[in-house]
C-alpha cells in the first residue's frame, strides 16, 4: 500500500488554499483543531515519513524533506495558496517555497508564507539536541510545551517516540546547511509572547531572509505550541492575512 504524505483535511467552499507543514513530531492530523475555524478554506497538511500513520523510516535531512514535499505539492498547489508552517514546519515551508520558485515560478509569484514559532535556519545548527540523553531531551521538550503535560509520567510511551523525535531534531539541525535565497512574497510571522524556544529577537532575525518587509503578529499568552492551545486565534490571523482587503487595515500588532 502506497504511503501518504499529503492529506486534504477540508475541501473548502472558496478560492483560499492553505498548505500546512507540521512541527517536530507532528503530522497532518495535528492541524485538525484549525479546520473548524477555517470553514471556507481548502486545507492540506503533510505527514513526514515515520510520523502519524506513516510506517516508513523518518528522514533526517532537510533537503530530503523539501524534495519530498515539493514533489507532492506540484500537482495540487493553486495560485494564491498560503504555506503555513509551525516550528520545524516553518523552516520547511520556507525552503519549499524557495524550491517552488524554481519548479513553478508563475505560481510561486502569487504565494503567501506564514511562519509560526520557528527560529531561523542559521540558529538551528547551534544546538546539538540529538546528542542529549533521552531524559534530558524529554525534559527539554516539556520545557517549551513541546509535549502534552499529561505525558510527563508516560515514560514507556515517550521512549517509543524517541527515534522519531531524534530524527526530527537532526532534520532541524540540517536546515543550517542549506543555501538561503531571500524571498519576495507576502510573509507573516506568528510569535507567542511566552515562547521559551523562540525569543522575539530570534523571530525578528527572519527579516534578513526576505526582500520585503515581514509582518509580525504576537499571540497573547502564547507558549511555543500556541497552535494547540489557541487554534481560533491562529485561524483568525491566517484568514486576515489571506484576505487583502482586511490586510490593508494594518491589523498586525508589532
Amino acid at each position: 500500500m502506497a504511503q501518504t504524505y499529503l492529506e486534504r483535511l477540508q475541501k473548502g467552499r472558496g478560492n483560499r488554499q492553505v498548505i500546512c507543514f507540521p512541527y517536530l513530531g507532528g503530522h497532518s492530523r495535528s492541524f485538525y483543531p484549525l479546520v473548524s475555524h477555517l470553514p471556507d478554506t481548502e486545507i492540506w497538511a503533510f505527514t513526514p515519513p515515520g510520523h502519524g500513520m506513516n510506517s516508513e523510516e523518518p528522514l533526517e535531512h532537510m533537503q530530503q524533506l523539501v524534495e519530498l514535499y515539493t514533489n507532492e505539492l506540484l500537482p495540487i498547489i493553486k495560485s494564491g495558496a498560503t504555506l503555513f508552517g509551525h516550528s520545524l514546519g516553518g523552516i520547511t515551508a520556507y525552503y519549499v517555497t524557495q524550491r517552488l520558485q524554481q519548479e513553478l515560478p508563475d505560481v510561486a509569484k502569487t504565494l503567501r508564507l506564514v511562519l509560526s514559532a520557528c527560529n531561523t535556519p542559521a540558529e538551528c545548527g547551534l544546538n546539538r539536541y540529538d546528542q542529549m540523553s533521552d531524559e534530558h531531551l524529554i525534559d527539554h521538550l516539556f520545557s517549551y510545551d513541546g509535549l502534552p503535560k499529561e505525558l510527563i509520567h508516560e515514560k514507556e510511551l515517550l521512549q517509543y517516540f524517541m527515534p522519531v523525535i531524534r530524527a526530527d531534531f537532526r532534520m532541524l539541525e540540517s536546515a543550517a546547511t542549506l543555501e538561503c535565497q531571500p524571498l519576495s512574497l507576502p510573509v507573516l510571522f506568528l510569535w507567542g509572547e511566552r515562547d521559551n524556544a523562540v525569543p522575539l529577537q530570534s523571530a525578528l532575525k527572519w527579516e534578513r531572509y526576505f526582500d520585503v518587509p515581514m509582518k509580525l503578529q504576537t499571540i497573547r499568552e502564547g507558549t511555543h505550541m500556541f497552535i494547540m492551545h489557541h487554534p481560533s486565534t491562529v485561524a483568525h490571523y491566517l484568514t486576515s492575512f489571506m484576505t487583502p482587503e482586511v490586510e490593508r487595515l494594518n491589523i498586525v500588532d508589532r
